[in-house]
């Protein structure tokens, strides 16, 4: 008789069909190949061997587990119409790791967070940029990550022949799209897309509407790309420059004091500029205001303790920087609909 995790893993696999059917897929198999050779290990081993947690294992697509000798975390990827892998990961290194792989070309983008910024993009090394896009044309890639690094993001991946699937669908031109996607790194941010692109990581949608779910998702995240980056170079692109930096440095210092003080006149003191310059930046970078951004932060960091059943929801309200558990539970409710108990006690029976 199969055990929870033993169900919640065979489940996983039959969403998939089969791993052999994938194979021979050149972004499927480089995927694969990287997260073998970078010390990740599918779901139902990792579970077998006891360091998988089946409650991070979704309904479709593949759950990989870092190797506990090398790290901890998870790493999920979904392989979408043979042309399109969409990822979500949260991993640490506790030892330096490095992999050499040869990459097929492809396109992709993401929110990449934490320390991972500055091992997508010689134009992120130094700063706090997140959102990142890619057009790769192939070849031998290294993979290199330091220790106690963590390392997350939320990210599509193209075959480069699915641009024209993608802009007829937003009928929009091909190569405007793709010079969009290669453009995003340096751009000024494209509000939405950071809290679209969050959907990918937070949101687990049940088996059956999994697949719908995930191809919305794409073509949200796509419009949003499209539209929120404009073909122009004016001097007036400059003015905005300032907002991204601001914003950047509000966000940075909300991402590591979430169970701190943040009201609008502590982001104001820290950022040095006034209570209205700094909503108009937001909005203009994030496409919502502080505090919605700080409350989608804080619910989404209390979401991710309640996995570990170990901590108690009261310490976790604080952690997430409610002043109780009550409080913590009505806006949890209001987000998800459901309240942190109940969320917590569905993972453990799924």
């Amino acid at each position: 008789m199969e055990n929870d995790a033993e169900k919640k893993s065979s489940s996983t696999e039959k969403s998939n069909g089969s791993y052999a059917s994938e194979q021979g897929n050149p972004l499927y198999d480089m995927f694969v190949t990287q997260l073998t050779r970078l010390h990740t290990v599918r779901a139902k081993e990792a579970i077998a061997r006891g360091f998988g947690q089946a409650n991070l294992v979704r309904s479709i697509g593949e759950t990989w587990f870092v190797d506990p000798r090398y790290g901890k975390g998870s790493y999920w990827f979904y392989l979408m119409d043979g042309d399109t892998i969409v990822v979500s990961m949260d991993i640490t290194y506790e030892r330096a790791v490095e992999a050499a792989i040869e990459t097929v070309p492809y396109l992709g983008f993401g929110l990449y967070e934490h320390a991972m910024p500055e091992y997508c993009s010689p134009e992120c090394a130094g700063s706090n940029c997140k959102l990142i896009g890619h057009d790769w044309d192939g070849g031998t890639y290294t993979s290199s990550f330091e220790p106690g690094k963590r390392l997350s993001s939320a990210s599509i991946t193209i075959a480069p022949e699915a641009i024209h699937r993608y802009a007829d669908a937003l009928r929009c031109d091909k190569e405007k799209l793709r010079r969009t996607i290669g453009r995003l790194t340096t751009s000024d941010g494209v509000p939405g897309l950071p809290s679209a692109l969050r959907g990918l990581d937070i949101t687990y949608p049940a088996a059956s509407m999994a697949d719908a779910y995930y191809h919305a998702k794409v073509i949200e995240c796509f419009a949003l790309l499209a539209s929120g980056i404009p073909e122009r170079n004016t001097t007036a692109d400059a003015a905005h420059i300032s907002d991204k930096d601001c914003v950047e440095c509000i966000c940075s210092y909300i991402d590591g004091n979430l169970s701190s003080d943040l009201s609008t006149k502590t982001l104001c003191n820290i950022a040095h500029v006034s209570e209205g310059k700094m909503i108009s930046a937001f909005r203009n970078v994030q496409g919502d205001t502080p505090q919605r951004y700080i409350r989608a932060r804080r619910l989404e960091h209390g979401r991710r303790l309640l996995l570990d059943g170990s901590r108690e929801i009261g310490g976790i309200a604080k952690s997430a920087g409610y002043r109780n558990q009550g409080a913590f539970t009505d806006a949890f409710k209001r987000a998800y609909g459901t309240t942190p108990r109940a969320y917590r006690k569905r993972l453990r029976t799924e």
